[in-house]
């Protein structure tokens, strides 16, 4: 076989090869999207709930971003917000070991390992995201961060369980609001919980734009 007919062949491997994995990780995406449109869902009807329990709570949903507002009392600062993002158009592979699918290692370079990321903010914690979820294309998920340290799932999992995940994720939120009159001493220092609108950080960590909340009404 003559240097064209070789270059050929492997050429048209690779663009096989690239079809297949672009194809992945638009699965990736899909699952993705689906996952957040549940986590979304599950978080505004829990804060529905809390209303009826007498907490002040307000949510308001775009289409990748959901903020969700908390306020304890009529006292200055005893609030705290929490804003989740789909990082749209971004599968990478997982590197980190606390987020990777379990049937995986971070040796392994097959797209099945790729994931997709909803990240989380609260001005409690900083600038940085403080919780990250790792989506997978086989309907696996995993989070670790401050409102909810470590847990995981499957995209299908029935309400009842995605629920409960997402009352977790409320009542800390709830806590950090009630934690000296809204401010996060975890950090050994003082932040005064305020709105939050994500900074626009790099790809890989990036947040969603958006996310300016509107004042708290009675």
């Amino acid at each position: 076989m003559g240097f064209e007919d070789s270059a050929l062949a492997r050429l048209r491997r690779y663009r096989e090869e690239a079809g297949r994995s672009l194809e992945v990780q638009r699965g990736i995406e899909e699952t993705t999207r689906r996952f957040s449109g549940r986590l979304f869902g599950g978080l505004e009807y829990v804060a529905a709930l809390g209303r009826q329990a007498g907490i002040r709570m307000e949510v308001e949903r775009a289409k990748d971003v959901l903020v969700l507002r908390v306020e304890v009392a009529k006292l200055p600062g005893a609030e705290a917000c929490l804003t989740l993002g789909l990082v749209a158009g971004v599968v990478a592979a997982e590197t980190n070991e606390d987020l990777m699918h379990e049937d995986l290692s971070r040796y392994s370079l097959d797209p099945s390992g790729y994931s997709g990321r909803i990240l989380g903010w609260s001005e409690e914690a900083g600038e940085e995201p403080c919780q990250t979820f790792a989506i997978y294309g086989d309907g696996a998920w995993k989070t670790k961060g401050l409102f909810v340290a470590k847990a995981r799932g499957r995209v299908d999992d029935a309400d009842e369980i995605l629920n409960g995940f997402c009352l977790r994720i409320v009542g800390r939120l709830v806590d950090l609001a009630a934690l000296t009159g809204g401010a996060y001493r975890g950090r050994g220092q003082t932040v005064v919980a305020r709105a939050l609108r994500p900074p626009g950080p790099p790809l890989r960590q990036g947040a969603p734009n958006g996310g300016a909340l509107a004042p708290l009404t009675p």
